[in-house]
């Protein structure tokens, strides 16, 4: 068989870049098998003009302002002074379907010529907006020279859209779409899915066939000799451009013939718009608005409107007001714009319309479902879809039909093209098949739908990516499709208070939305309609289920109910056993101690017994004794209920046995006397019938004691008596080493301490007691310098005079090395040391050492005091009551120790916790008010 290649139209204005829409004519493909190579074409390719430049044009789009007062004679006014503007006449020539005027020049301006006019029309103040009615043409470009196969991009391949796989949801039936383009031929595998059409080219020596617009679509051809469409511009051969993208859409299938479309059951209305060298964007415009149901002057309405309109055209420059009012009414009228991006390898922004919004813009890729090489990019183009790289293959390309004629039509045919001319049918014909199965959608609707299910194209910047027409299908298929119910089960503990989970079970096809609502022993439960549900009190003893709603936008909701539970068990009331308060003699008011029951609110009854007999009336949290219980012991029985819970009773422990009002005693108070001097210190035990005394867990006889450091002493009744309800049962005093609370004077005895400052009272205290006198300074004054840090020999010093200055000879020999014995306070320094109170450090050649002129710290200072207190008998907590102190830690016990007798309480912090700061040196104020506070 015989293959010719063929040339095609490309586009001149709007045309973003070069397209093949030919490769080999295909008379008889059965006769190609698998493996036989394709033959020699028998003639060469065309050349074809690969130039971008604007083709001139004589018309022009001229919208007027909405308002009263305007008159035709003013818009010839308008049309005066723009021709006199570029000196060429202007007259209008129709009114668009949109509103807007045509005007026409009586020659086909350059562009300066046509941007002056276009300028001075805008300028006019009736005028909204002025624009050149540019001449579009088909994306297309050269040919490859061979052909090998026929539908790889319907297949299931890298590059394949899937369209098996959607027919099983659609081919199209029903839908219809318009293929705006250069017209329709006749031809046998694409004739029964026509519709009447319409020619909308205005120009008869555009549309070649001796007429302006008619009902006739048919394809006059769109062969040019050179320099037709502007200098320069080479011959081309007509392209028939129009009948190979209605054959990419819906040529038959199933007919033993030819190709098969990607939608072959959709019906096409061909709308002629594009003739010899293009088409006015004007009468593209009027053919969106016609094809979509909207009205044209002078034209009959579309019998059939279309819910999809293929665009396979364009140019460069910025979206034309006349071009974004049409496709704004198409998908008003709810038909989807589908648009190519173009053939320039440039972003689709400068090319129009595919940077006209409400428009689906398709780039190309190539048969491994790479960007071809071609196509337009950026962020104006939605998805991309097979257009074909016939560069190195012409089985590469997109074959459909096509006629073999040069310049008029002969025989029909199929060719093979590439561009996103090509690709943007394929994208409409999934449109078609969507609209089809669920005709209910709408344009967003498809186009959300279209870049869901798209898969990602490396390197394109193509938007969405590659188009799935399967995946798009079937996808809408199971959105449209009857829900099938899962079956809900619940999991989770069956007890008040705990909380119940639906598992839905699952729910096809597709997503389904689910929504719940609880039930208690069948009846819906307010407001309980999430996934998760607390039972409640009042579910106590019911059976808890759970129904399951499925819904989908396009199918019939369906519930289900899952299983009910066991019944559902009462929550616990948790509960502490009550404890009776108060001494057991008659007359004596006893009273039920009951901590917090929960979960509150809990509900209390009280039961008083006597020797486990409950007393008449004795229903209340407190009873007064009467004679009827000598003898006895009494209890109390309180009882918790709360809705949904479980009941409890607990009993507390009895009382000692019921005494004789008489036998209720008062202890005496003790008697503490604090000394000015420490060893005069005393504290007295009374003595009362019935009551014992206790010090330090032992028994105390009456009589005069002394005391030193905390004091406590408790009561407690002997056998046979009880003490009465209010006595005092314990008695605690700490006797301090300064007597009674000293009143420090009114003027400071120390130039350097204010009466205000803190620890002034110590301070004065320490100068009254002479146990610090302070400086002598040149001016005669005293300081006490209170913010210098003590160091460990006048700390020795101190210690030495708070014990009274004890008669003490210092050894004529210096227990420490770095101590002499004239040295100042040597002999407090060696006390110190005698007393145990400080033994200082072992060096390594055996010697001790005190290092007198070191600033003593904090944690040693309590060492010091603890030790001058004679190591009182002190159990350290099993945790530290400071922060930065660890139980381990050095003198951890006498640390917690000054803390237990109020020597040192620390610092309080911002969060609560208290510090000691066990390495900071003490200063000589703080070391005062250590000092007074010793007991």
């Amino acid at each position: 068989m015989q293959i010719r290649r063929r040339a095609s139209v490309r586009s001149q204005v709007i045309v973003a870049g070069v397209i093949a829409l030919v490769g080999a004519a295909l008379p008889a493909f059965p006769a190609v098998a698998d493996g036989t190579p394709a033959p020699t074409p028998s003639a060469a390719p065309k050349t074809m003009s690969t130039s971008s430049e604007e083709i001139p044009t004589d018309q022009f789009i001229v919208k007027f302002k909405e308002r009263d007062g305007i008159q035709s004679v003013d818009r010839k006014s308008s049309f005066g002074r723009a021709a006199s503007a570029v000196g060429v006449p202007v007259q209008a020539v129709r009114t668009m379907a949109t509103g807007e005027e045509v005007v026409r020049t009586d020659r086909k301006l350059a562009p300066a010529e046509a941007s002056e006019l276009v300028s001075t029309l805008a300028a006019d103040p009736s005028v909204e907006y002025a624009e050149p009615d540019s001449i579009m043409r088909p994306f297309a470009d050269s040919p490859n020279d061979t052909y090998y196969n026929l539908q790889w991009a319907h297949g299931t391949g890298n590059g394949g859209m899937g369209v098996l796989g959607a027919w099983d949801v659609s081919q199209g039936e029903g839908s219809v779409v318009a293929v705006i383009d250069s017209g329709i031929l006749n031809h046998s595998d694409l004739n029964a899915n026509v519709l009447p059409g319409y020619d909308m080219i205005s120009e008869p020596e555009i549309a070649r066939d001796g007429n302006g617009r008619d009902s006739n679509p048919r394809d006059e051809g769109d062969g040019t000799y050179y320099g037709q469409c502007g200098v320069g511009w080479p011959s081309e051969a007509s392209s028939w451009h129009g009948t190979h993208v209605a054959g990419i859409i819906g040529a038959v299938a199933g007919n033993g013939k030819g190709v098969a479309g990607v939608a072959p059951k959709t019906k096409i209305v061909p709308v002629r718009a594009l003739g010899i060298c293009g088409g006015y964007i004007s009468d593209i415009a009027d053919a969106i608005v016609w094809a979509a149901g909207g009205t044209v002057a002078g034209v009959p309405a579309n019998a059939n409107p279309a819910r999809v309109i293929n665009l396979s055209l364009g140019g460069r420059g910025v979206c034309p007001a006349s071009y974004q009012n049409a496709t704004d009414f198409a998908r008003g009228k709810g038909a989807s714009v589908v648009v190519a991006a173009g053939n320039e390898n440039i972003d689709a922004s400068q090319v129009r319309p595919a940077n006209c919004k409400n428009v689906l813009v398709v780039g190309a890729t190539k048969k491994d479902g790479n960007k071809a090489y071609y196509s337009n990019f950026g962020v104006n183009v939605d998805v991309a879809a097979p257009g074909g790289d016939m560069r190195f293959s012409g089985a590469d390309g997109i074959v459909s039909t096509l006629n073999d004629g040069l310049d008029v039509a002969t025989t029909e045919d199929y060719y093979l093209k590439e561009g996103t001319s090509m690709a943007a049918p394929h994208v409409a014909a999934v449109a078609a098949m969507m609209y089809s199965k669920l005709p209910a959608l709408t344009p967003a609707d498809i186009e959300q739908r279209i870049k869901e299910t798209a898969r990602p194209v490396y390197n394109c910047n193509c938007g969405a990516g590659f188009v799935d027409a399967g995946k798009a299908l079937k996808m809408l298929a199971e959105d449209v499709a009857p829900i099938i119910p899962g079956t809900p089960t619940i999991y989770g503990q069956t007890k008040v208070g705990a909380m119940l989970t639906a598992n839905p079970g699952y729910w096809s096809p597709g997503q389904v939305l689910k929504s719940y609502q609880w039930l208690r022993n069948g009846d819906p439960i307010p407001y309980q309609r999430l996934d998760q549900y607390v039972l409640a009190p009042e579910d106590a003893n019911a059976v808890i289920s759970v129904k399951v709603t499925g819904a989908k936008t396009y199918a019939a909701s369906v519930s289900a109910t899952s299983a009910p539970t066991a019944p559902i068990t009462p929550a616990d009331i948790y509960s502490v056993s009550p404890k009776i308060t108060g001494p057991a003699y008659v007359g004596s008011v006893l009273k039920a101690d009951v901590q917090p029951w929960g979960p509150a609110p809990v509900a209390l009854a009280y039961e008083w017994k006597r020797n486990e007999d409950p007393i008449a009336g004795a229903t209340g949290s407190q009873y007064s004794i009467t004679e009827a219980e000598i003898g006895a012991s009494i209890t109390v029985t309180v009882t918790g209920t709360k809705l949904g819970h479980t009941t409890v009773s607990l009993t507390s422990e009895a009382t000692a046995a019921v005494l004789p009002a008489d036998k209720a005693v008062t202890p005496a108070a003790v008697e503490f006397v604090d000394a000015p001097l420490t060893d005069q210190d005393t504290y007295t035990i009374p003595e009362t019938e019935g009551v014992e005394y206790r010090v330090a867990g032992e028994v105390a006889t009456p009589g005069t004691r002394p005391a030193t450091g905390r004091i406590t002493v408790t009561a407690a009744a002997k056998d046979g008596f009880v003490l009465k309800a209010g006595s005092t049962v314990e008695w605690t005093e700490r006797f301090s080493a300064k007597g009674p609370d000293f009143v420090p004077p009114a003027v400071s005895p120390f130039k350097d301490v204010l009466t205000t400052q803190q620890f002034y009272r110590e301070m004065a205290w320490m100068a009254d007691a002479g146990i610090s006198k302070g400086w002598v300074e040149a001016d005669s004054s005293v300081t006490y310098r209170p913010l210098t840090a003590i160091n460990r020999d006048a700390m020795a010093a101190f210690l030495y005079r708070i014990a009274g200055s004890p008669d003490y000879t210092a050894p004529a020999q210096s227990p420490f090395k770095d101590v002499s014995t004239t040295q100042q306070f040597y002999k407090e320094m060696a006390w110190l040391a005698e007393k145990g109170i400080s033994s200082g450090w072992t060096e390594g050649d055996g010697s001790k050492t005190y290092r007198p002129l070191t600033p003593i710290n904090r944690d040693a200072m309590a060492a010091f005091l603890y030790r001058l207190a004679e190591k009182p008998d002190f159990q350290e907590p099993a945790t530290s009551p400071f922060h930065d102190v660890l139980t381990t830690q050095q003198f951890y016990k006498e640390m917690a120790w000054m803390l237990e007798m109020e020597i040192s309480t620390g610092w309080l912090e911002a969060n609560g916790s208290r510090s000691y700061k066990p390495l900071l040196p003490i200063n000589r104020d703080a070391m005062a008010a250590f000092l007074y506070r010793m007991p």
